[in-house]
């Protein structure tokens, strides 16, 4: 059997990542507790509960570990504040959400604040309300608010991310679904990858501003009355298709999935396409990027063991899609 399908089989399961030396595995165990660990062809080793070989031991409190990647970072949730556990790094987090966070404010969204950073660890406010993700219909009018405030800001303050960028990064989660092999030979994907890769690298004279880098409606919680946004950890300056189009391939995964109806898939892409027509890009940049979200999702979620029963059917979507636009 391959690697893959042992971490498959693993009791309680949760998500897996690719990491260097195998596969990154984060599991519920009988206990109820969240642990991380590391799948390698001589078996799984399971860190104990909130610690990490990298990490160190990772202080949970009167709160709740709610995200534990092996030997890269872990998350805290309390009533008042989050704290994120890195392996390096913390200052420039600290720096990408101050200055990512001013531009969101300004746009009338929340943002958290940083009020304690290290090199290993940040602490956050504890924003409101429930990710437009879980929300599903329900969350339509964070939708809306998010349209409604969206622009286009620059802030040279931000690293650029290019599609050259984007393309790197497709063709690094593909190399690892090979490696891995975690969907099989299909010269189907090989194809759109190679195609997608060639469109995002003609970004010359794109304009760039400023964007989340990795958008969807897991980063967004509305409270009914007010949208925030959370995780700037790499914000930076790039094509506005960028966001716009990671926020709506996952808006399609979740409608796939069940979690979001054909009406408000609708509203929500009309709310994206609202956006995308006041913004300095071009509709074959949208869908570049839409394409590119769409394949590296599949590679993504082709490492989650619960993706099992609906990966084939996203993969026909992505790759009709594509199709249709050659």
């Amino acid at each position: 059997m391959s690697l893959i399908t042992d971490v498959r089989s693993i009791e309680g399961i949760k998500r897996a990542w690719p990491a260097r030396a195998g596969i990154a595995v984060e599991l519920v165990d009988r206990r109820g507790r969240l642990r991380a660990g590391l799948a390698t062809d001589a078996g799984v080793a399971m860190s104990l509960y909130a610690c990490d070989p990298v990490l160190g031991t990772i202080p949970v409190g009167e709160g709740e570990l709610v995200v534990h990647r092996h030997a890269r970072r872990a998350v805290v949730v309390a009533d008042r504040f989050v704290t994120k556990h890195v392996r390096k790094g913390g200052e420039r987090i600290a720096c990408n959400t101050a200055v990512a966070g001013r531009i969101y404010r300004s746009w009338g969204l929340a943002v958290a604040n940083v009020t304690d950073w290290s090199s290993t660890a940040l602490t956050y406010t504890r924003l409101p309300g429930r990710s437009l993700g879980d929300l599903g219909d329900e969350g339509l009018d964070g939708w809306k608010a998010l349209a409604r405030a969206w622009q286009p800001t620059r802030d040279a303050a931000l690293e650029p991310h290019t599609g050259a960028h984007e393309a790197c990064i497709l063709a690094r989660w593909a190399e690892q679904a090979r490696i891995f092999d975690t969907i099989g030979e299909d010269p189907r994907i090989t194809e759109a990858v190679l195609d997608v890769s060639a469109l995002l690298i003609e970004d010359i004279d794109t304009t760039h501003v400023v964007s989340h880098a990795d958008l969807h409606d897991g980063q967004l919680l509305w409270d009914g009355t007010s949208l925030g946004v959370i995780d700037l950890d790499g914000a930076r300056m790039a094509e506005p298709a960028l966001d716009l189009m990671n926020l709506r391939a996952h808006a399609e995964l979740h409608h796939l999935r069940g979690h979001l109806s054909a009406h408000s898939l609708d509203v929500v892409i009309g709310h994206i396409d609202d956006v995308a027509s006041r913004m300095p890009t071009t509709r074959a940049r949208l869908e570049a990027y839409l394409q590119a979200s769409r394949l590296r999702l599949i590679f993504v979620h082709s490492f989650r063991p619960g993706a099992s029963s609906w990966l084939g059917e996203w993969m026909d979507h992505a790759l009709s899609a594509h199709s249709s636009t050659h």
